[in-house]
This record gives C-alpha cells, structure tokens and sequence, in this order.
C-alpha cells in the first residue's frame, strides 16, 4: 500500500537559476507495457534534512523558521495561457486553468544535481530551491501524489515541491519506467552514435524530430503512444494531480510528441535548446475525455 510521510512548510526561499547540463538517466533493458504499475513501489519514508540522504534512508525534517502558506492562486481560462518563444507555457498558469471537471499530469526533469551522475547524486543548495520555487507556484487545495524514478535527486525534486506546496503528507512511489530506457532498443548502437563530438541528448533530439539515429530506438510514434496509454491510467485514481519528476533523455521525445513537435527542443540546430531542470510536459484530461497538452516550464526558461 502507498503510503504517506508527513511534511512541515518551509521557509520561502528565492529561486536562483543555473544553466542545465546533460542528464544520465540510466537506459538498460526497455521495461514492458505492463512496468507502469508492476515496477511502482511505495515507499514509506521520513522527510530527509539534507540532499545526501537515498530514496530508501530517512530522518527527522528540521522545524521550518515560517509556517505561512501562501496565498491560493486565482484561476486562469485556458485561453489566456501563453506560450513562449521556445513553446513552453509556465506551470503555474497551467495548474491555475484547471477546471472543475479535469485532472492533471506534471511530467518534470529533476531540479538542478551535483556534478555527479550516479543514482545517489543529490541537488544542489539552488536545485532545492528551485523545486520549492515550483511548489510555491502550486499551491491549492489539491493534495498532489507524486512518482520519481530510483534517483535520489528525481525523489528530492518531488519531496521539495511537495514542501513548497505546502502539503501536509507526501504520497509518493518509485517508478523506472519512466527513464530513457523505454526508447532505446539497442544501447551499443546508440552509444556508438553517441561519440565525441556528438552526445546522447544530441541524438536523441536529433531521432525526436527528424528520424535520425532510428536503429537505436524502438519506433517513435509507437512507443510515445503506448506510454500515453500508460499514463492514462492515473486517471483513474482519486488524486487530481499527479506529478512524475523524470530525466531529460526521457521527457524530450515525449514533450516533442505530446506537443506535435511544436516546443524547440532542436539541440542538434542550436545547443542551447535543451530541456531545463524543472520543464517538461503537463497532460489534463477532463471527465468526457477532451485533452490539453502543454510543454511546461517551472523556471524562467524551458530550455537551458
């Protein structure tokens, strides 16, 4: 059973913003269609004090200096959410303009790492930050549940939103379905591919949009639409909101799918067109079955 820990608000921080760098989602072996619930494990966790602390360990959370929440955000209509040059609409808009009758999805690339690329790599003092500046912009009445991948930096993402938010509890659940494993079909070839003077997330954004770099993948639209399916599921449980903290190797092909292309994640024509920390993609699905799709941005910038 999943369970909840409880959280104490934090103190209001002020968000300080730095470039993003490349990812390390681990790839391995492509998980199967039915991963999205059989590889969830719930995890019944104490809030860590420190970002060195794994998914799996636990401690007590340090009184905060200010119990103030902040102020419930007023709505937004749908149509008054703009996008900006690279695509990307700021997540708290998003969150605003849900409707009585709709749920929503947050896909989200961690908060900004450590220099290291291991699993147990924490965020930095400003990747702290910057998710509890995305928490500050989703505050409502909605208890959010949260998954994360077996990252302790995807776990800290989400833990730190959830204070920022204000919550009381942080349900949460571990999820490796949702790295970059589940596109890759060879990882030899793509490593290959993956050479000076190129890199992964050069080709991968390169195979997103123009079919490059096939032979490494499973098939594009194919593996997108079976993870939207999957995805889906979520919809059938009582939590309006869902937030998934992920990697970027991952959330690129999605975004660009989900978004027809529409968001500039075109790193192989500019480098500087690379998913941020904190961006990613938000799917709201209404009663009846009607759908928006955003590429979201919870910094100043979607693309680094």
């Amino acid at each position: 059973m999943k369970k909840s820990v409880s959280l104490l608000p934090a103190m209001a921080l002020s968000v300080a913003f730095l470039a993003a760098c490349t990812d390390d989602s681990s790839s391995g072996s492509n998980p199967s269609a039915t991963d999205l619930g059989q590889s969830s494990s719930s995890t019944d966790l104490q809030v860590p004090t420190s970002s060195d602390i794994t998914p799996n360990s636990s401690s007590e959370i340090a009184p905060s200096s200010s119990s103030a929440a902040p102020e419930v955000p007023e709505t937004v209509n749908p149509a008054d959410i703009v996008l900006d040059e690279a695509g990307f609409a700021d997540i708290q808009y998003v969150y605003r303009s849900l409707q009585p009758n709709e749920k929503a999805i947050f896909l989200l690339r961690h908060a900004e790492r450590t220099s290291s690329v291991k699993k147990t790599a924490p965020l930095t003092e400003d990747g702290e930050e910057q998710a509890l500046s995305v928490g500050r912009k989703l505050v409502g009445n909605d208890e959010f549940t949260f998954t994360h991948t077996d990252f302790t930096r995807t776990y800290l993402t989400c833990q730190n939103i959830a204070i920022g938010r204000g919550q009381a509890t942080f349900p949460n659940d571990t999820n490796d379905t949702f790295t970059e494993a589940w596109y890759i079909s060879n990882d030899s070839l793509l490593k290959e591919y993956s050479k000076n003077p190129s890199s992964s997330n050069m080709v991968i954004s390169n195979w997103s949009y123009t079919g490059e770099f096939a032979d490494a993948f499973y098939d594009f639209n194919t593996k997108n639409e079976e993870m939207l399916n999957l995805l889906m599921s979520y919809y059938a449980t009582p939590s309006r909101v869902k937030v998934i903290c992920s990697h970027d190797n991952f959330l690129v092909p999605l975004t660009v799918y989900l978004t027809n292309k529409a968001v500039n994640l075109r790193l192989y024509e500019d480098n500087k067109k690379w998913l941020n920390y904190l961006a990613g993609v938000a799917i709201i699905t209404s009663d009846t079955g009607e759908r928006r799709i955003y590429a979201i941005k919870g910094l100043d910038s979607g693309v680094r």
